[in-house]
This record gives structure tokens, C-alpha cells and sequence, in this order.
């Protein structure tokens, strides 16, 4: 799922402050502060990092060990079965056993965020994801 950034909980840290887009007439030297996170502000992936994490923490989801941005939630509770969601920026990887669960799940993510299920996953965060359903086996190529 893509996620859109308007939809956060938290704002920008600290003051940020930007030029008018090129083309934009405004007079000379004026600056908009940004109010709201904005792509591609760095203080923009905390705020979104944060809303997620406060979004899962409150469905009973886990970190995953070290990794702040793989969320787990054990079956039971609000869902069925086991969810493993990843997040790198403004994408989300979602894993389940049971499409049934993920689909309910996937639902009530996207009614909170406004963002896009772009379906199965071919490649994520640049690598080749290769799943074969047969053998229940997904394998990452990266090329060279």
C-alpha cells in the first residue's frame, strides 16, 4: 500500500521553511513555512514512521526485535491470524496466511490512510520478489 502523507498524526519537527515552486509568482524573499509533513522532507518519514506506529501499537501489533519498522501482530484479538507488515517511507508490505484476514486487515488500514493496494507484490524496496504458492516459498533477487 502506498500511503498518503496528509494523513498523519504528528507534524513536522521543528520549523521548516521553503521557497515558492519555480513559476509561482510571489514577491520577492517570501517563504511558506510547512505546516504538515510534506514528501520529501526527512522530519516527514518520522512523522509517518510514528503515526504508524501508533496505529498498530493500538491494534496490538509489536516491533519486530530491532527493527522499528516491521510491525507484528499475533493472531488473536482483532484478527485471526498472524500479520507481519513492513514499512520503508510511504510503502507497506503486508503478509498473512489468510487472504480473508489480510483483506480485513488491508481495509481497515486503508479507511485510516488514504493510499493505494497495488495488489500482489512483484518488487519491494528495489529487489525482485519471485513467490511460488506451490512450494510456499518467496525468494528476493537483487540485480547487479
Amino acid at each position: 500500500a502506498f500511503i498518503q502523507a496528509d494523513k498523519l498524526d504528528e507534524g513536522v519537527n521543528g520549523s521548516i521553511f521553503i521557497s515558492p515552486p519555480k513559476g509561482w509568482e510571489e514577491d520577492e524573499g517570501v517563504m511558506y513555512e510547512v505546516l504538515s509533513p510534506l514528501y520529501g522532507i526527512p522530519s516527514s518519514v518520522r512523522a509517518l514512521h510514528l503515526t504508524l506506529t501508533k496505529r498498530f501499537k493500538s491494534q496490538g501489533f509489536t516491533t519486530a526485535g530491532f527493527e522499528d519498522s516491521i510491525w507484528v501482530c499475533e493472531a488473536g484479538g482483532e484478527y485471526s491470524e498472524h500479520i507481519i507488515v513492513s514499512a520503508h517511507i510511504d510503502d507497506t508490505l503486508m503478509a498473512c496466511k489468510s487472504l480473508e484476514v489480510l483483506e480485513l486487515f488491508k481495509a481497515s488500514f486503508l479507511q485510516r490512510f488514504e493510499g493505494t493496494d497495488k495488489g500482489d507484490v512483484t518488487t519491494y524496496l528495489g529487489r525482485e520478489l519471485i513467490r511460488d504458492r506451490a512450494a510456499r516459498t518467496i525468494t528476493f533477487r537483487q540485480s547487479v
